[in-house]
């Protein structure tokens, strides 16, 4: 069993106390704060989902062709030269290429 050592700056180096015959360990309650989810972590939820829609798209329903382009409106990130930033468009849907068939994402 570890010994919990407290650090008071102004009390005097002592030895602490340990009783060999205390078997229960003690359990420390610590409030959990009310942490929202921070920007980070919905960026990284949208990331995935957008990563998982277009893992589980890339093959056509019809003809089973890998040949699937995903269809993406204009309202991705820009840079500071005024390009679009790859990855950061909404998908909205897929189009085969082989037989032309479009289906939403």
């Amino acid at each position: 069993m570890s010994i919990l050592k407290v650090y008071y700056p102004d009390e005097p180096q002592t030895e602490p106390v340990v009783s060999l015959e205390e078997t229960t360990p003690t359990i420390l309650p610590f409030q959990r704060a009310n942490v929202k989810k921070s920007h980070s972590r919905k960026q990284e939820d949208w990331v995935l989902k957008r990563a998982r829609t277009i893992f589980l798209n890339q093959q056509c329903n019809d003809c089973g062709s890998s040949a699937v382009e995903k269809l993406e409106l204009r309202d991705g990130l820009l840079n500071q030269k005024n390009r679009l930033i790859p990855g950061t468009a909404t998908v909205v849907g897929f189009r085969c290429h082989s037989c032309d068939s479009e289906w939403p994402a």
